[in-house]
């Protein structure tokens, strides 16, 4: 992170970017972001994480082409999905469902082991490091899991092992104009919160 942001100014001014600059993601940036990410707990501290990086244009074209299928397979107009959304953020979805590719880079976060509700415990929270540390250092991301409809295709176009899940795709670039991190609107506190047992407030 920038020597400035603390982690409190991370986590409550991060928020999802879509939209990027065409500007170059340096490599050795990408590096600190996975290091990032591999500080993460993981359960026996098996670390059963791998992250590709995609830069290379025609294959990130391809992801993008999965990607907007999902999109649309997900959100068709009319449907439960698109009207789930807020117009603000399905116009920003809808965006990167279209633009996918044109990320300066595509992070795909994966892990080895059988999937199960509990698995991602080992990977998430790599995940969620790998977004902090970008919010740190000005470079803009989602997590997006919707290439999921497609994960086969994807798998064989990466050559991704069967016993490797991809749980998260990624995309990577510095936020384009009027696009960009800032306070977040969040349900209150005591709004989410219990005490001793369901139902129970203090």
């Amino acid at each position: 992170m920038t020597e400035d942001m603390g982690l409190f100014e991370a986590m409550y001014t991060q928020r999802a970017v879509r939209r990027f600059k065409p500007d170059p993601v340096p490599d050795d940036l990408v590096e600190k972001l996975i290091e990032a990410a591999t500080k993460a707990p993981s359960g026996s501290n098996k670390q059963p994480w791998v992250f590709i990086v995609v830069r290379e244009p025609e294959t990130k074209r391809q992801i993008g082409e999965f990607y907007k299928a999902a999109w649309n397979a997900s959100f068709a107009p009319g449907s439960s999905g698109i009207q789930a959304l807020t117009p603000r953020i399905r116009t920003s979805a809808q965006y990167l469902g279209d633009h996918m590719s044109n990320a300066p880079v595509l992070v795909l976060a994966c892990i080895s082991g059988t999937p199960s509700v509990t698995s991602g415990s080992s990977i998430y929270p790599a995940v969620q490091n790998l977004l902090l540390a970008a919010r740190g250092m000005g470079i803009g991301s989602v997590l997006t899991t919707l290439h999921k409809r497609h994960d086969a295709e994807i798998k064989a176009l990466l050559g991704i092992p069967e016993n490797i899940e991809t749980a998260a795709l990624l995309p990577l670039g510095y936020p384009a104009e009027g696009d960009g991190y800032g306070p977040t609107r969040r349900r209150p506190v005591e709004e989410v919160t219990y005490w001793e047992r369901w139902g129970s407030s203090r």
